[in-house]
């Protein structure tokens, strides 16, 4: 999300991950502690802090993307478009399911 939308504010980001506030700011201190992110104070209201990815942390979202990436034409490279259309299938079939029983 920070890729995309730059600096955002911590409270936003936790309800966009749909995470506690206080979860959000322990991870967050985290990647900070690591040079991934940046915490400073938002210029609009003192209490609140906004996030926006490093150099170093927008290296390690590329790395990790294209390991996941990788990883995933290993898993699934090996089926065939009619299994994977099956696959489709079964996915969204799990998808309503799961929706109906929220």
């Amino acid at each position: 999300m920070l890729d995309r939308r730059g600096t955002v504010r911590q409270s936003v980001l936790a309800q966009e991950l749909g995470q506690a506030p206080r979860s959000v700011t322990q991870s967050v201190e985290a990647l900070e502690r690591e040079g991934l992110v940046e915490r400073t104070a938002d210029p609009h209201d003192g209490r609140s802090k906004l996030v926006r990815l490093t150099p170093e942390g927008t290296k390690a979202l590329i790395a990790g993307t294209a390991a996941g990436e990788q990883v995933l034409r290993e898993v699934f490279g090996a089926m065939g478009a009619e299994q994977l259309g099956n696959l489709d299938q079964l996915l969204d079939a799990l998808r309503a399911a799961l929706s109906g029983a929220a």
